[in-house]
Formats: C-alpha cells, sequence, structure tokens
C-alpha cells in the first residue's frame, strides 16, 4: 500500500509520498501493529454526539463521515494523486499521515495525526550519527507517530480523541459552536435577559458557544420556567437571577455565566447512591 501526506496547503491537499520498497512494507507492518494496538484496547464504540469524552476501553466514531479531503479515493487511485516534490511543497504544512490498508476485506485509512516537532528540516541544523560521527542531515524528512489517530472505513471514522482529530478534519457539520447569529437569538430568548447583547456576541469565547448550541438544541428553555430552573439551581448552589419580566438574568462575570450555561446543559447531577452532587465534563445518556 501506499504512504500519503494530508496538507494544509490550498493547492495540493494530499500528496503521495515515494518510498522504497523496504521503507514500504516496514511503514506497512508498523501501521499494522498501530491497528492492532488502537483496536485492543477498545470494548465499547460509541456514537459521538459532542459532549461525551470517551474512557480508556471505549471509542468514538462519525457514521457517513463526509471524506471531503478525497482520502478513500486517494487510497483506491494512488497514481493520480501527486508525488511529493521537496522543491514545490513544503512538509511544515503536513497535517496528517495516512496508510492504505486491507481491513477485513475492505480498503481502510490508517490515520496519523502530524505535528511540527516530527518534521526534519533542511532550514535547521539537524544531525544524525552514522558510522561513528555526527553528520548533518541535508534533506528533509519525518518521523512517524507511533499510535493512530483515527481509523477511516466504508464511510464510517473511528476515533477516541475529538480533540486532536479537529485539528486534521474540519467536523464543524458533527461539532459545531452556536454561530453569533445563534447567540443573539439565544440572548433576546424571552426567558433569557442580558444587558448589551451585541457585547455578549461579541465576547462569547468556545465554550459558551458550544454551551449556548446543546442548550439551544435540548429545548430546555422552553420545557421549564425561569422559577423552575432557578429553584433547581440552587441545590446545587448555582446562583440564578430572575427579573420583573421572569427572565434568566446572564450574569457579566465570565466564571459565573459558564456556571450557570453548564446547568442549564444538565452538565449538574446527583450521585443516586451517596447523594454527592458534581459538574461533569463528559457526558451521555445511561442506557
Amino acid at each position: 500500500m501506499n504512504l500519503f501526506a494530508l496538507s494544509r496547503g490550498r493547492d495540493v491537499q494530499i500528496l503521495h509520498l515515494p518510498l522504497t520498497a523496504e521503507l514500504q512494507q516496514e511503514i506497512a507492518a508498523a501501521f499494522a501493529d498501530q491497528l492492532r494496538a488502537f483496536e485492543a484496547g477498545i470494548e465499547v464504540t460509541l456514537e459521538f454526539n459532542g459532549e461525551y469524552v470517551p474512557e480508556e476501553d471505549e471509542a468514538l466514531e462519525i457514521r457517513d463521515f463526509r471524506d471531503v479531503d478525497g482520502i478513500m479515493d486517494a487510497i483506491e487511485r494512488p497514481m493520480q494523486v501527486r508525488w511529493f516534490d521537496p522543491d514545490r511543497h513544503a512538509l511544515e504544512d503536513v497535517k496528517a499521515l495516512f496508510f492504505g490498508h486491507q481491513h477485513e476485506g475492505r480498503h481502510a485509512a490508517l490515520i496519523q495525526r502530524f505535528e511540527k516537532r516530527r518534521l526534519i528540516s533542511r532550514k535547521t541544523l539537524s544531525i544524525l550519527f552514522s558510522g561513528d560521527t555526527f553528520q548533518r542531515i541535508r534533506d528533509d524528512g519525518v518521523t512517524l507517530d507511533n499510535q493512530l489517530l483515527a481509523i477511516l472505513e466504508n464511510g464510517t471514522l473511528k476515533f477516541k480523541s475529538f480533540h486532536f482529530l479537529r485539528r486534521v478534519f474540519d467536523l464543524s457539520e458533527h461539532y459545531r459552536e452556536a454561530t453569533n447569529a445563534e447567540i443573539e437569538a439565544f440572548a433576546m430568548h424571552d426567558k433569557i435577559a442580558v444587558g448589551n447583547v451585541q457585547d455578549f456576541v461579541a465576547s462569547a469565547g468556545p465554550l459558551i458557544r458550544k454551551k449556548i448550541a446543546f442548550i439551544a438544541h435540548s429545548g430546555i428553555l422552553e420545557a421549564h420556567t425561569s422559577g423552575q430552573i432557578a429553584q433547581a439551581a440552587q441545590q446545587f448552589g448555582v446562583r440564578i437571577d430572575i427579573d420583573d419580566e421572569d427572565r434568566i438574568v446572564l450574569p457579566t462575570d465570565k466564571p459565573a455565566l459558564r456556571k450557570l450555561l453548564k446547568f442549564l446543559d444538565e452538565d449538574y447531577y446527583e450521585s443516586p447512591l451517596s447523594k454527592t452532587r458534581f459538574v461533569s465534563s463528559s457526558k451521555r445518556r445511561a442506557d
């Protein structure tokens, strides 16, 4: 099979990396070992919902993943992919490496995340011990990671870390933050009071945008009155102020705002045994 680089470059998204026959066999064996290690640790595979961080023996998957980069097409038609040329292409632009693999009779892409620290560049003074002395490396090169980031097979992308996966793929249709228009709509909801809507929109960071997207999707504001929400929040020590128009007043203090939004996104829960109250950074619906 073949080794490819997924690039950030605008002109060329995928590059075919030329390998000697011996190196091709070594890389194939390395990726196969990493595939076995990846799958050996998985007991449960869950559908990705943007909220749950998997345990060590769990993996997440996105079904019907849109392969907009053409990864599987490159694997199935490798000779149509442009070959890497050090005089025209920059390894600094590489964000992932992937290797084609025959997995249970089907083509699969075994994907590694690529970081700049793995780059060997002729622009820097890199040395290699050869024979009995160090010599300067005068050509560009890379070192491979020792684990897989993801597996793309039969239209399903399987992975363990969304944090690292989003550095390689645009997952906005599977996990998205609220847009400015959606934040403005939230701030102007009948049950929400915001001092300055435009300032609120402008200051909304990734976590706040994420929480607002989930809150809007859940419909929790429509399902409960402001009084019910404020009363339920009291048992978790979350203060919710209600104005004269029966609206929840969003605090201007960022920690207090994040705390309130986490409550609205139902990140707070109570243990049924010890009655201890917790805040969760990851959740999925119980079976």
